[in-house]
């Protein structure tokens, strides 16, 4: 890891973010290697009919920019500096705008994000704050502003993913894609042979509910938002085992420690950091709960054991903070009743 004023940030939710951005992109190559194919043979025809700047350039840019962003990645990776993630943010815009296929939603969401924290840092940069090392007058404060729109980014995507699925073919049961996924999981998860009636309709307005909802209250609740971010794992636990779209939940969790304060997610990281009875078991578990409900083994549900382990030893993680702070609560409670405060 990087040393003294080399690190990703002094903001602690930055660094998670640019630790978590790793296995995102993994997600990310994996997804679009999968349905791409760019090595096959018909790939030159989708590519010459999708409109995009990549019909005024040579061919090779496209595969060149994709070769740079692993690079920039496996540099963020060894070697977690903050000029690694620019060189991320920088590569990813141009990979982005000269992509040769289909846009994916997870695409514009790792967009907007990147564009967001590179515009911050390049503004405050220009206006003296700090220097691309993370060193300045005001460098501390630039990160905190850059982590709470990191947060915003999310909770706004999530909320327009719910929104645009307010119509009538989303609530109607037969053609809503909530119930379609439901239903391919409820199978698959081995809890019946068709979904029952009630859990289509827990499926319609909960997928509103959690992606309009949920996210605005992890970020805005403090007391409500480990409850709310382990929602969010289990809203997304169908999509990562039984819909074979295990990406783009894990680029979305990538976010997630922007929800919380840097002082809470500093007590989080010290029980995150460390192997325990609540972690190991909380991932083990992760880990067959995506072999229990997964219908084939693909780079993409392979993939999800990854995440859903690295999000069952994050649940163990805050169930343990909590734990603990339930544990001392009834002993300061008494303590401040035998000396009051003068």
């Amino acid at each position: 890891m990087a040393a003294g004023g080399s690190v990703i940030s002094k903001d602690l939710r930055l660094q998670a973010f640019g630790i978590l951005l790793i296995p995102a992109f993994v997600g990310h190559t994996l997804q679009l290697l999968g349905e791409d194919r760019p090595w096959e043979a018909h790939a030159w025809a989708r590519e010459a009919f999708q409109p995009g700047w990549h019909q005024h350039l040579p061919g090779w840019v496209p595969v060149a920019l994709a070769f740079m962003l692993a690079a920039a990645v496996i540099g963020l990776a060894v070697d977690r500096r903050r000029q690694w993630l620019l060189a991320v943010i920088l590569i990813y815009w141009a990979h982005y705008l000269t992509y040769p296929y289909r846009i994916r939603n997870h695409m514009s969401h790792m967009f907007s994000g990147l564009t967001m924290l590179g515009v911050v840092w390049i503004v405050a940069w220009l206006l003296g704050a700090h220097d691309f090392r993370g060193r300045g007058p005001r460098a501390r404060v630039v990160d905190r502003y850059a982590a709470d729109g990191l947060a915003l980014i999310v909770c706004v995507n999530y909320f327009f993913a719910g929104f645009h699925k307010i119509n009538e073919n989303f609530f109607a049961i037969p053609t809503s894609a909530a119930v379609h996924g439901m239903g391919q999981f409820w199978v698959y998860a081995d809890l019946g042979s068709e979904l029952p009636t009630w859990a289509a309709y827990c499926a319609i307005y909960g997928t509103i509910f959690v992606e309009c909802c949920v996210p605005w209250i992890a970020w805005r609740v403090p007391r409500l938002r480990i409850p709310a971010v382990l929602t969010l794992f289990a809203f997304h636990y169908p999509m990562v085992s039984t819909m074979n779209v295990s990406d783009y939940p894990m680029i979305a969790s990538a976010y997630f420690p922007c929800f919380f304060s840097h002082a809470q997610l500093r007590v989080l990281l010290g029980y995150f950091r460390r192997a325990s009875r609540w972690t190991v078991p909380c991932a083990a578990a992760g880990v067959a709960m995506q072999v229990w409900a997964i219908p084939w083994w693909g780079e993409l549900t392979i993939f999800g054991l990854f995440v859903m382990g690295l999000w069952g030893w994050a649940t163990g993680a805050m169930l343990h903070m909590v734990w603990d702070r339930r544990k001392r609560e009834p002993s300061t409670e008494a303590g401040m009743r035998y000396h009051p405060a003068p």
